[in-house]
């Protein structure tokens, strides 16, 4: 077995102090990794990982052609400041064509920087999800390092999306696809974890589960850790 768990598949807070040299798969369905991939499927030159949410302010200074994102109100806008908040949904109406791009989030964006930091020689950071499971593993399918998939959870606990999400990666890491009857099975496991808190929800977060999170393999995108940025070095870039 190429594809490895840490442990289990389990959240951030399983990663080692000091991780073995490798690729990390970074999993964070609902939103952080689907929300990425569709920046850098619509044209952002790269997507800047801040440390902390605030950091994209002085980001956005020193870039001021960026678009930073940042939390949401309750009526499902940018909180004041901020561009666009961490949803696939919303950034597909932005203009970020050949623009920077600068954000982070609890549990994805928080694992990448965690990563980011761990200071080991060999540790490459990859984000994927369900929307790029397909691509991101037959990227990784040309290295010889092994790839430990990293399912970010919430709060130190395993989330069902981004099991779902790990486990489609490592399918097809092993040369397994899923059948067409597979997907839809964990298609339906998200549904299921996430439909009856989306149903009370605004209809972009309904959106975001219906046409992003449970979608299998409709982005080319590889976003990979080149120092700060996560670039699109899949083929299709």
């Amino acid at each position: 077995m190429r594809t490895k768990s840490i442990p289990r598949g389990a959240s951030r807070a399983a990663i080692p102090a000091s991780p073995a040299p490798g690729n990390y798969v970074v999993v964070d369905v609902t939103h952080f990794s689907t929300t990425v991939v569709e920046l850098l499927t619509n044209g952002a030159a790269y997507v800047h990982v801040t440390d902390e949410r605030g950091d994209e302010f002085a980001f956005k200074e020193d870039h001021p052609d960026c678009l930073i994102g940042g939390g949401s109100s309750a009526d499902y806008t940018p909180t004041e400041g901020y561009d666009f908040f961490n949803s696939p949904s919303y950034v597909r109406s932005l203009d970020v064509d050949g623009r920077p791009v600068a954000m982070t989030s609890t549990n994805g964006g928080g694992t990448v920087a965690d990563l980011r930091t761990v200071g080991v020689d060999g540790v490459e950071v990859y984000v994927g999800g369900t929307t790029n499971a397909d691509a991101v593993a037959a990227h990784l399918r040309e290295s010889d390092a092994p790839t430990y998939v990293v399912a970010c959870g919430s709060k130190g606990k395993p989330s069902p999306e981004d099991l779902v999400g790990a486990v489609l990666i490592g399918r097809y890491l092993e040369d397994s696809p899923p059948s067409d009857a597979e997907i839809d099975a964990y298609r339906g496991i998200i549904y299921a974890a996430k439909g009856r808190k989306y149903a009370t929800k605004a209809e972009i977060r309904r959106r975001d589960l219906r046409e992003h999170s449970t979608t299998v393999n409709s982005r080319t995108a590889v976003p990979k850790l080149v120092g700060r940025k996560l670039r699109d070095v899949g083929d299709a870039a």
